[in-house]
């Protein structure tokens, strides 16, 4: 499950840009989807500036699939709060692969080998020998007659 960082400040800022969202830990995929919203560039390698409300830039990761898993304020000066929120994306459950794949071999199975192991077991003319293979529960040697 990847998780996210979320912070920002729900009280305007004085200057030209009221609001700066950072998120950090966003996958390129996700920053593809968030380009219609106003960015401010990055911060870093990992974190990138959203100059929209917080409450925005939740509701988008929301419908992007990442949930609130926690929140705190930080309050970094007096005269504004930032918050802070961990948010997490849950992977997709892959579907189960079956056990056995069918149209394919399981074991690779010559003649050469089946009749060397029969020669250990039984006494018998090879050329003679008419056989099959069956898998079901298990490995069948049938003498076809």
């Amino acid at each position: 499950m990847p998780y996210i960082l979320v912070r920002g400040n729900l009280a305007s800022y004085s200057h030209r840009y009221p609001w700066r969202v950072l998120v950090s830990g966003l996958k390129a995929a996700d920053i593809e989807q968030l380009t219609r919203f106003a960015s401010g560039g990055y911060c870093d390698d990992s974190t990138i500036v959203y100059l929209q409300h917080p409450c925005v830039v939740l509701t988008a990761l929301e419908v992007l699939g990442y949930k609130v898993v926690a929140s705190s304020s930080t309050s970094v000066k007096q005269d504004y709060n930032e918050y802070m929120w961990t948010m997490r994306k849950d992977f997709a459950e892959p579907e189960p692969e079956p056990p056995i794949k069918t149209g394919k071999p399981i074991w690779h199975i010559t003649a050469k080998n089946i009749l060397a192991h029969l020669r250990r077991y039984h006494q018998f003319d090879r050329h003679s020998l008419k056989w099959s293979l069956s898998v079901g529960s298990g490995l069948q040697l049938n003498k076809i007659i």
